[in-house]
């Protein structure tokens, strides 16, 4: 039954944050049709660049009080909420500058110009892992290319969306930039947005099987449409890594929201050779991260989104367990918490349920590898997800082997922190398609127009 409120509560404490309206259909429509007017009234790309900076520069001047509410709302340690807004930030100066290229064609040849046009208004839905970022970064390619933006953020976290609002208001951006439509009821507002003619592109970031309807509904007006969904990444330990590393940069992967990303790394495959170097490495990286109030600097580990994730990973943990997995450290849930412990898990097989599907929490299950780079490669292969996969080895040919080998839209060699506004973000097979950043950044939200000068 539909509702005309919903509440948002402190991921950490579950008190209530705040008492929201649902965005009403009145509210939708006025969404569109003002950005509809604002896509008709022409800018220029210095003058979008200058939006850009100007939000970046609100974002950096009140990073500190805006990290507490991602903080607050998601769960997340308030140095990473932070490190989140820096990162948002960085893709207001990526895109701030790819602006300028479409005031003037970006091929002249043969007696041709090839210009870039915005493709129209941009409609999103994003999830509440990265309430800033996962909003700014699609946020960023729309207005450089011209075109407004209406989103639908998470119930979870929709403040965030909210006080990014706020920041274009006090950066000056005219109306009809940007439309937030806080609302739990979901299914209902993502059909509005992924069928209103009105809207010419829709982006999507969230799990597969919602990603797939969405994607189903956008069919019937041709929209342009990108997804970034699930993802089940594989980490490479090959015989000749840098083990202190790799358990190095495993940790950091999974440190960011407690694993709950797209990107964290989600089945460990390692070399029998250094099975046992590497498990002790990992554990000795685990047990120095500080666990405590998300908001202290100090604190190295949050908490789930909320207690049901919780619940649930540990529900995977047990599962493990029944299947011959053994307990390295972590494992234990706190009754009523939302907070679970970084777990390593051993003797975990290759078709365990737990290597069968995106885990989302703070979960190591290491799989030893006998054979060769061959079965290291098919192991990581063998899923229908495709966005990130990790390798370590200190071979460049075995790292030159994987990186043309291994299907996946982005693979670290040697590194599992691998976002960068620079560097094209997106995934391949049942984990989307389209890219945002990097300096294809634009290419989803602009069409191309073919001039034959006189």
């Amino acid at each position: 039954m539909r509702t005309s409120t919903f509440d948002v509560y402190n991921s950490t404490t579950h008190e209530l944050l705040a008492t929201l309206h649902n965005a009403t259909d009145a509210d939708i429509e006025a969404a569109i049709s003002s950005a509809t007017l604002r896509l008709h009234q022409p800018t220029t790309g210095q003058q979008r660049q200058a939006m850009l900076l100007a939000l970046r520069d609100q974002m950096a001047q009140h990073s500190a009080t805006f990290a507490t509410l991602i903080s607050q709302e998601s769960g997340k340690t308030y140095n990473d909420a932070l490190a989140e807004v820096h990162y948002a930030n960085g893709y207001l100066t990526w895109f701030a500058q790819l602006a300028l290229s479409l005031d003037s064609p970006f091929e002249t040849s043969d007696g041709i110009e090839l210009w870039r046009e915005p493709v129209g208004v941009v409609g999103a839905i994003t999830p509440w892992n990265f309430p800033c970022a996962m909003i700014v970064r699609k946020l960023a390619a729309a207005i450089a290319a011209g075109c407004p933006f209406v989103v639908k953020p998470s119930e979870l976290t929709p403040l965030s969306a909210l006080k990014i609002a706020e920041y274009t208001q006090l950066a000056g951006w005219d109306e009809g930039w940007l439309a937030i439509l806080p609302s739990d009821q979901a299914a209902a507002v993502g059909h509005v947005l992924t069928t209103d003619p009105r809207i010419a592109k829709f982006t999507f970031t969230g799990s597969t099987r919602v990603g797939k309807l969405l994607n189903v509904q956008c069919a019937a007006s041709l929209k342009r449409v990108s997804m970034e969904l699930g993802g089940n990444a594989p980490l490479l330990v090959m015989a000749d890594a840098d083990v202190e590393l790799a358990a190095k940069h495993c940790v950091l992967n999974k440190q960011r929201v407690s694993g709950q990303t797209c990107v964290a790394i989600n089945r460990i495959y390692v070399a029998q050779e250094v099975a046992e170097q590497f498990t002790k490495a990992l554990h000795v990286a685990v047990q120095q991260l500080r666990v405590g109030d998300p908001l202290e600097q100090t604190t190295d580990v949050g908490h789930m989104i909320h207690l049901d994730a919780a619940t649930k990973i540990h529900g995977m943990v047990e599962q493990a367990i029944a299947q011959g997995a053994d307990v390295v450290c972590g494992g234990m849930h706190v009754a009523g918490s939302a907070f679970y412990p970084h777990t390593i898990l051993t003797h975990v097989q290759h078709d365990d349920d737990l290597v069968c599907n995106e885990i989302f929490g703070p979960l190591y299950p290491i799989i030893t590898v006998a054979g060769d780079i061959d079965e290291m490669i098919r192991l990581a292969n063998d899923t229908q997800a495709g966005l990130a996969a990790y390798v370590f080895s200190q071979n460049r040919e075995t790292l030159n082997e994987c990186k043309r080998r291994c299907h996946y839209g982005m693979i670290g060699l040697n590194s599992a922190i691998i976002s960068n506004p620079a560097a094209p973000f997106g995934g391949i097979k049942q984990s989307g398609f389209g890219r945002e950043g990097g300096s294809v950044g634009l290419d989803d939200f602009t069409s191309v127009k073919y001039i034959k000068p006189a």
